[in-house]
């Protein structure tokens, strides 16, 4: 009895320094294993911005009356996104395809919803 008191705060001891490692060693990453979700989340925003950026050279119906494309919804995610935008005077909402590598996006289709 007297033996198991004396081990007690050396198990509690390896105990703490194994949780420890366990909450802050990341696991190792595996091959073939999807990109990472930062990775992805930063493409999409990419091409948000990108669209934002070429809305006029995008769009297929001009701005009228001396107005200016501006976005007012946007949402773009794996491939696929759609924009809500407006001049002023005309509102429009577009669906969109992209695709982007690894420093470039490629707006594939933009049109616009009856």
């Amino acid at each position: 009895m007297m033996l198991r008191m004396k081990r007690l705060p050396f198990i509690a001891f390896f105990a703490l320094v194994a949780l420890i490692l366990f909450a802050v060693v990341p696991p190792p990453e595996r091959e073939g294993s999807e990109k990472p979700a930062t990775e992805v989340l930063e493409r999409d925003l990419a091409a948000e911005n990108y669209v934002r950026i070429h809305l006029a050279d995008l769009a297929p119906e001009k701005e009228v009356l001396g107005g200016t494309f501006y976005v007012t919804e946007i949402y773009a995610t794996g491939g696929t996104g759609s924009v809500s935008y407006e001049d002023g005077h005309n509102a429009y909402t577009a669906d969109f395809r992209y695709r982007s590598d690894s420093s470039n996006i490629t707006i594939t289709s933009f049109v616009i919803r009856e």
